[in-house]
């Protein structure tokens, strides 16, 4: 039988699907992976149009999968996908709520529309484990909630700092080379494991220790106890997601650039708290400056664009706004919708419309000791101007640059 997992939230479902199968690869388990990065499937790779694909494809992919002989499919659920239908026939046995935060609004209208669409996940007749984040405020009311409407189904709620959370973590250490924290395990879920554990993780910022306990609690739920050691081999070793926090450097300029798919305001703060946290904390960064290069999507929801820009005001020393995939909006428009945010904050920006131009300049005005962030597009190897989809990557320029 396929163990089916499926994670959803605003923020945080790819680094967590990557955890999980790097967890599940460990533990020897054959796992397909399907999300905003790749639809990979045994040895086939597809390329990820959505998140989650239409019902026919991903029909076809479960059943590639069972031909394969894997036993595993992790998979990322979008908000768009539960409200469409396209997960409605998928027998999902294990999923996890991460976080909800604004994005979407173009298409769910409200973020209790939004909400409810990702709840839907949690009311499937497969369900049998539930890992919610119950520091995050939907969290915790949908925890309450599954508790009083689907009281069979076992929940495992995760929390950094919460004594009732069945899995609770500790952070001990921070720093651009990682995090180290532990986790404590409730005796009603973990009995047999109830003595607290050290993990090492090799990507920085609190938002991957969320991550790594979801991915934990969901390969423990269909796995028992032989997962979590799996967990801390795995999670050890884990090279990270595609452009998310991926850290580009030039030792001999002294320079280090950050490339993250940060495209909501709360990925942002996420992104940028951990950036000055580990600077602050680390003697060498502390006296540099943090530059930011982002811009917003075209044809998505407007409402968040002048949130970004305030959270790129307070939060970086200098910040740079550009485009984005503009899409069929004219790039000066977002750009403007974006300033308004930065009015306000009294903070030092420019504007640079051409993506790559914006990128340019932040390296150029990059002092030994600076990091520079690139925010948006993370992994994304294209940018859609107009009806034009043309190569870009964040990624490659930084690295030519440096």
């Amino acid at each position: 039988m396929t163990d089916i997992f499926g994670i959803t939230g605003t923020n945080g479902k790819t680094t967590t699907a990557y955890m999980l199968a790097e967890i599940l690869r460990t533990a020897a388990r054959e796992c397909a992976l399907i999300g905003t990065v790749t639809h990979r499937i045994g040895n086939k790779v597809y390329e990820a149009i959505n998140t989650t694909p239409g019902r026919e494809v991903l029909a076809n992919y479960l059943q590639e999968a069972q031909a394969q002989g894997i036993d595993a499919v992790v998979m990322e659920v979008s908000s768009h996908a539960l409200v469409q239908g396209r997960v409605s026939e998928v027998p999902i046995q294990y999923a996890a709520f991460m976080n909800l935060t604004q994005d979407h609004l173009d298409y769910h209208k409200s973020m209790e529309e939004y909400y409810l669409a990702k709840k839907k996940l949690f009311d499937f007749k497969s369900l049998t484990s539930a890992i919610i984040n119950i520091d995050d405020s939907y969290g915790r009311r949908l925890s309450e909630e599954l508790l009083k409407e689907h009281p069979q189904l076992r929940q495992i709620t995760i929390s950094i700092g919460d004594e009732t959370a069945d899995l609770k973590g500790t952070i001990l250490k921070e720093g651009f080379s990682g995090s180290e924290f532990m986790l404590a395990f409730s005796e009603t879920v973990f009995s047999e494991c109830a003595q607290a554990r050290k993990f090492s993780l090799p990507r920085p910022g609190r938002h991957h220790i969320y991550d790594a306990m979801a991915a934990l609690a969901l390969a423990f739920s269909c796995g028992g106890f032989d997962m979590i050691d799996a967990a801390e081999d795995a999670l050890a070793e884990f090279a990270g997601a595609p452009g998310r926090f991926e850290i580009i450097t030039n030792p001999k300029k002294d320079i280090v650039a950050i490339c993250d798919y940060a495209h909501t305001p709360d990925a942002l703060v996420n992104l940028l708290r951990t950036v000055r946290e580990i600077k602050e904390n680390d003697a060498a960064a502390k006296r540099g400056r943090i530059i930011t290069v982002f811009g917003c999507g075209g044809d998505r929801d407007k409402t968040k664009r002048p949130l970004m820009g305030h959270i790129a005001g307070l939060m970086s020393d200098y910040t740079i706004i550009t485009s984005d995939n503009p899409r069929s909006e004219d790039p000066l428009d977002i750009i403007g919708e974006i300033e308004e945010g930065l009015y306000d904050t009294a903070a030092s920006y420019s504007v640079t419309a051409d993506r790559r131009s914006a990128i340019m300049r932040a390296v150029m005005l990059a002092r030994p000791g600076d990091i520079v962030v690139v925010a948006g597009k993370g992994h994304e190897t294209y940018q859609i101007v107009g009806n034009c989809k043309k190569h870009f990557d964040d990624r490659e320029i930084l690295r030519e640059l440096l």
